[in-house]
């Protein structure tokens, strides 16, 4: 609170050092310069954004030194997750294509971390962006030989992901970059964290329209099964084989008429009343068995 009060107060004299900071030849200075402008987001306007903040920023991210480019790249990411205004978005989608230019591992993660930050806060044209730029580095995942460097990239682009999905993604990216860029990942198995194929899979079925097994398979992550849940109870797997096997037995003709019969008892409710039913047995025995003892 002190904090914010003093920067809105006495953002001039703040500024004016910091500038100091960020044109010191000493590279601590510069590193800790972009740490601040990244902790005053949330005390700034627009306007102080643009003319002070962002060139700042630009200034450090030419910089030589690779970890006070680094460091002006996350506090990138924090300029776009407090501000939607289109002059500054352009800037920070000029900027982070110039970090990207090298071409390096660090830089790819650094500027995918820095925009998953501003996934929820941002602009559809900032979020679109992102998701393109995923769908490039994924389209070349295999070509990058070092498998350990593969599951860091793959984990930084499935966060982002995931949080893009949680957006309302136009259907068009969701053609042309989301589902493309799913479908990249799940080509390297080797680099995929189980929990984040297990996301993906889920995504890629329900934004192609698929319905029971997605909810399957979020019910088994959701309780901790293992992901053939799914299979268990899809149409080919065992419960669905029984469920074809058995007999439909015949409706008795009667000239009265027939009462509207309750909905069907879908599969993903008997999933929901089996296990939620055991997990609530379970919580009830355990706190029994836990009373006489306090």
């Amino acid at each position: 609170m002190l904090f914010g009060f003093f920067v809105e107060k006495h953002h001039s004299i703040i500024f004016n050092i910091l500038w100091e900071m960020v044109v010191s030849s000493n590279i601590d200075m510069k590193i800790n310069a972009a740490n601040l402008l990244k902790a005053i987001m949330p005390y700034i306007d627009a306007k102080v954004a643009s003319t002070h903040v962002l060139p700042a920023l630009i200034t450090l991210g030419s910089d030589p030194n690779l970890n006070v480019k680094y460091a002006s790249i996350e506090a990138f990411g924090a300029v776009a997750q407090h501000f939607k205004n289109d002059m500054i978005v352009d800037k920070i989608r000029v900027q982070m294509d110039a970090f990207l230019e090298d071409g390096s591992h660090e830089a790819t993660i650094a500027v995918v971390r820095a925009l998953l930050v501003a996934v929820p806060h941002t602009t559809e044209r900032l979020r679109d962006y992102l998701l393109s730029k995923i769908f490039q580095f994924t389209a070349s995942q295999a070509s990058v030989s070092d498998v350990m460097r593969r599951r860091e990239r793959a984990n930084a682009f499935c966060e982002s992901i995931r949080a893009l999905d949680a957006t309302d993604l136009s259907a068009n990216s969701v053609k042309e970059f989301l589902l493309p860029a799913i479908q990249n990942l799940l080509r390297d198995p080797d680099a995929l964290d189980p929990a984040h194929k297990e996301a993906l899979e889920i995504i890629m079925k329900e934004r192609s329209g698929g319905t029971l097994e997605a909810l399957s398979k979020a019910m088994g992550a959701h309780l901790g099964l293992a992901s053939s849940v799914s299979s268990f109870f899809g149409d080919s797997g065992l419960l669905g084989k029984k469920e074809a096997s058995e007999p439909v037995s015949p409706q008795p003709d009667s000239p009265k008429a027939v009462p509207p019969l309750q909905a069907e008892d879908t599969r993903f409710r008997r999933i929901m009343r089996g296990n939620f039913s055991e997990m609530l047995r379970g919580k009830t025995k355990g706190i029994d068995e836990t009373n006489p003892s306090q």
